[in-house]
């Protein structure tokens, strides 16, 4: 199972994106390899908006509702990773991750998975287990 991050998913949708390219190619060794790829709601919804403001909101419902018909699976947010979402800002004060970030990090961290497709170097830094030890294993 492989985390769509928003900056991998806006990345795939919108061709002027700088990692179009790369986008469309992992996308495809994605599915190539038949890796599921999940994502949650607030990424969907961080999503929306950044397509929306390159398109309109009808053109963006489209390629949500694409996304989720090729198969991103969405998962909710659970209320433990909503309260570590807010513990990762204090354990972390000198980063500025977006709350989408640290509920997706806290997400990917209760789920085990550690595969992540994204473009944000956030998801570079983030490190979790003793000693921050751990890292996720990014898709590019």
């Amino acid at each position: 199972m492989v985390f769509a991050d928003t900056s991998a998913l806006f990345a795939f949708l919108f061709a002027d994106d700088r990692h179009h390219p790369e986008a469309v190619r992992a996308e495809r060794g994605l599915r190539a390899q038949r890796e599921i790829l999940w994502t949650i709601d607030s990424v969907l919804t961080e999503l929306w908006l950044l397509l929306r403001r390159e398109t309109n909101s009808k053109v963006s419902d489209r390629l949500i509702a694409g996304l989720l018909e090729r198969g991103l699976r969405r998962e909710p947010l659970q209320p433990e990773s909503y309260t570590r979402a807010w513990v990762l800002a204090h354990e972390w004060p000198d980063q500025d991750f977006s709350l989408t970030d640290r509920q997706a990090f806290a997400a990917i961290e209760s789920s085990r998975h550690r595969r992540v497709w994204s473009y944000d170097d956030d998801f570079a830094v983030i490190r979790f287990g003793p000693q921050r030890s751990r890292s996720f294993e990014l898709v590019r």
